[in-house]
């Protein structure tokens, strides 16, 4: 990573929170923390992003938007 590229951080929600420990599990070199307001991620965004588009498709996970 470099120095200007920051990690990954967003607020909490229950089914981000169920995606991004499933992109944990399948995706080697990735870490998720929680501070109990927002998960930070070891990684940049466009890692966690590409990390966690694979999770989808691997898993066939179909979003919903109400």
């Amino acid at each position: 990573m470099e120095n200007s590229e920051k990690p990954f951080e967003v607020s909490k929600s229950f089914g981000l929170g169920v995606l991004l420990k499933l992109t944990k599990k399948s995706s080697s070199g990735i870490e998720i923390f929680s501070n109990g307001e927002k998960f930070t991620s070891n990684v940049t965004l466009g890692t966690l992003t590409d990390a966690v588009n694979a999770t989808i498709k691997t898993h066939n996970i179909k979003l919903k938007i109400k």
